[in-house]
């Protein structure tokens, strides 16, 4: 029998504990991170790819810099070069010139006015006459058999020398014209006293500066560059731009130009692009000018050579240099994980080369992948903070509003208005709300007048049950008095049945008239039974109709309705049990009916025998017993109605 349960209340404050434990977790941090999750990994994302993006893009940036400032570097190192050049050009043109048309008259006279043998038999410039800094000096060898011709080229030479040489001193340190004889002619007022200071029997052509314009190493007879060279007097670094001068396929003079090394050296160990270095070296792989060799080349006096070296990584950068293309400028060492950019110094022919290590392309990458994760950061930490205050104001703060007036509406409380001033969706939530607010107080009301006339229902029900009850309980006794009584007459006919062949005929006459008087009264009995199955039966209607409205009643009610339906199915399921107890009686009473008018009948015409009458009081005796069973059913039934309508009246006043 199912018996329903009032947990409505209690699932409701279940369910609210449910939403409040829910709501812990809040939207709006729930929303941000989220945001920041997404803001996150689109920052990681563009970072790498910016920091991809970055190495390409400032790999092209970095390769065409650097092109570019080698080529520039190169102009600019090699300007003093063609200067040199073109000054050879100027002066050599000149001094042939002159030579051709020097006034003999006081050739003599003049020399021996401007130059005199000394001790050393060495013939230099006269003391009294020379100051070193506005004079050239002059060294003629004490193997020098001076004649005439000395006389003009040596007198030639001083003369144009003494023109030339300041105005180029601003560029170039010295300026000197040396002959195959072992003469020298030279202005250097950084170092006035160098023909005075050279020794008798220096041999100017061991001298580099000398010997490399000779016929031998110089066949073309153009301008030719010594290589980085120790001034075996002056004792400084210095390359020398010399033009051999020939007169009737004879050389009569070797013009000298020095370039000072040191400013060359300190530029090119000093200034250089960040992170890498330069190096200059010749095509015959003399080394000029190394950051960390230098000490290795001043030890050799210039002629340190590349493939003498025990640097692989030197020797790997001369192999690239020189196997590179013509107009090749950059050239991408993979072995060495660099670049190189290479110009070639146009005058001395040298290589200039400035290598920069990859790693330094993937550390500025990295260094502005770092920036932009940063920025990305800072900005993120900036997005969500607007972003917490916008959903904090504009989302959470109105959804707590309208939370906060739900819970108020689940306890009962419906006189609550949300502000839905905003036009956008909050906005219409809360429009929304307010009118789900109003329709759910509208139906409260409605459902609490439901419950009211459904208890009333339920009253009514539940008192025609008391008295369907009662009646089948007199039903029950009557059944029970009509079984007895049939069980009475069946007792006595059998009594007559054993005396009928010992009795005369006058006492089986009143033996009958009882049993007939018996059966009548077994008919009133039956009769009455008829009038309480009818009432159950009208009563069962009754409550099948009661159930049936509160089923209608509980459907109206919706989810608060649900138990109500119940019971009422239950109810009507034990209403159409006593509806069909009751047709089953009624067609027992109809048997019994027509069975006792029988029996009555042939009792009173005398015309039947015994055997018949107790042939009908068996009958009568079944039909009765099953009345009491049935009814005896019915009564149970009822009550257990009766039962389920206490239930319902108790879940309508809970609610």
């Amino acid at each position: 029998m199912f018996v329903p349960q009032p947990l409505f209340k209690e699932e409701l404050q279940n369910q609210k504990l449910q939403n409040t434990v829910k709501t812990k977790s809040s939207l709006a941090r729930r929303t941000l991170i989220q945001i920041a999750t997404c803001v996150t990994t689109v920052i990681v994302g563009s970072t790498a790819v910016s920091y991809f993006q970055s190495v390409s893009t400032l790999k092209s940036q970095t390769l065409e810099q650097l092109k570019a400032h080698v080529i520039e570097r190169g102009q600019r190192e090699q300007s003093i070069f063609l200067m040199a050049e073109d000054n050879h050009t100027i002066f050599k043109d000149e001094w042939l010139r002159r030579l051709q048309s020097v006034d003999r008259s006081n050739l003599n006279a003049r020399f021996d006015q401007l130059f005199m043998r000394f001790p050393d038999d060495v013939t230099r410039n006269r003391p009294n006459l020379f100051d070193g800094k506005r004079q050239a000096g002059v060294f003629i060898d004490k193997s020098v058999l001076i004649n005439d011709d000395i006389r003009r080229r040596v007198v030639t030479s001083y003369d144009l020398i003494n023109a030339y040489g300041p105005p180029w001193h601003n560029r170039f340190p010295d300026l000197y014209l040396n002959m195959p004889e072992n003469i020298a002619v030279i202005y250097w007022p950084d170092y006035p006293t160098w023909a005075q200071d050279a020794p008798a029997g220096f041999d100017l052509s061991k001298e580099e500066y000398v010997w490399v314009g000779d016929e031998k190493n110089n066949p073309d007879r153009k301008t030719v560059w010594s290589g980085a060279q120790l001034d075996g007097v002056a004792k400084i670094w210095i390359l020398s731009c010399v033009t051999p001068i020939y007169i009737n396929d004879k050389i009569i003079g070797t013009l000298g130009q020095d370039v000072l090394l040191s400013d060359l050296f300190k530029r090119t160990i000093e200034k250089h692009v960040e992170g890498g270095y330069n190096l200059i070296f010749r095509k015959d792989g003399r080394l000029i000018a190394h950051p960390k060799l230098m000490k290795e080349i001043q030890e050799r006096k210039g002629a340190f050579n590349i493939s003498e070296s025990g640097d692989a990584q030197l020797k790997r950068i001369f192999e690239s240099v020189k196997n590179k293309a013509a107009d090749q400028v950059i050239i991408d060492n993979p072995q060495e994980s660099d670049y190189l950019a290479v110009t070639t110094l146009q005058g001395p022919e040298w290589y200039f080369v400035t290598v920069l290590p990859k790693s330094l392309l993937a550390e500025e990458a990295l260094a502005l992948a770092r920036f932009t994760l940063l920025l990305g950061i800072g900005s993120l930490l900036v997005v969500v903070a607007i972003v917490f205050w916008v959903l904090r104001r504009r989302i959470s703060d109105p959804l707590k509003e309208i939370t906060a007036a739900t819970n108020r509406v689940a306890t009962g409380d419906f006189q609550i208005m949300l502000d839905g001033s905003s036009q956008d969706e909050l906005g219409q939530l809360a429009q929304a709300f307010n009118t789900m607010a109003q329709e759910v107080a509208a139906r409260t009301t409605e459902l609490q007048r439901t419950l009211e006339r459904q208890s009333i229902s339920v009253n009514q029900t539940t008192a025609t049950m008391d008295e369907l009850d009662a009646s089948a309980r007199q039903a029950v006794a009557q059944a029970e008095a009509s079984a007895t009584g049939a069980r009475q007459v069946l007792m006595l006919i059998d009594g007559d049945e054993q005396e009928q062949n010992s009795r005369n005929a006058s006492s089986l006459k009143a033996k009958v008239e009882q049993i007939s008087k018996q059966i009548l009264h077994f008919e009133e009995q039956t009769t009455q039974i008829n009038t309480i199955s009818n009432l159950v039966s009208d009563l069962a209607t009754q409550t099948n109709m009661l159930a049936l409205n509160a089923a209608v009643e509980a459907v109206r009610a919706g989810e608060n309705g649900k138990g109500f339906a119940v019971v009422a199915a239950e109810i009507r399921k034990l209403a159409d049990r006593s509806h069909k107890a009751a047709e089953q009686i009624s067609e027992l009473v109809l048997g019994i009916q027509k069975a006792t008018k029988a029996t009555v009948t042939v009792s009173a015409q005398g015309h039947k025998t015994v055997e018949e009458i107790v042939v009908a009081v068996q009958t009568i005796t079944i039909n009765s017993q099953q009345i009491s069973f049935t009814a005896r059913q019915q009564a149970i039934a009822i009550q257990q109605v009766v039962s389920a309508m206490n239930a319902l009246k108790q879940a309508t006043s809970e609610q």
